[in-house]
């Protein structure tokens, strides 16, 4: 998986992802994590455009490493579970 910040402001992160399904779950993720205003994934053009995750918090960066935490966590719980 590849991943690249595209805009990185004070409240504001946008990083470009090269897969939608984990664009979608991991905005979902993130929008949950405290002290976020909002977090959505968008899909600019199917062939032409990788999928991005926009994030508008107090500390961006830090809700998106959250958010994959949890996901992460969330991921190992689900794997124990299929064992």
């Amino acid at each position: 998986m590849q991943a690249k910040i595209v805009k990185s402001d004070k409240d504001s992160l946008v990083v470009e992802l090269d897969d939608l399904g984990l664009a979608v779950v991991l905005a979902n993720y993130v929008s949950k994590v405290a002290g976020v205003e909002f977090a959505t994934y968008v899909k600019e053009h199917p062939y032409l455009a990788n999928p991005k995750i926009v994030i508008k918090a107090k500390n961006p960066k830090q809700a998106l490493l959250k958010g994959m935490e949890k996901l992460r966590s969330d991921l190992k719980t689900l794997k124990g579970k299929l064992k």
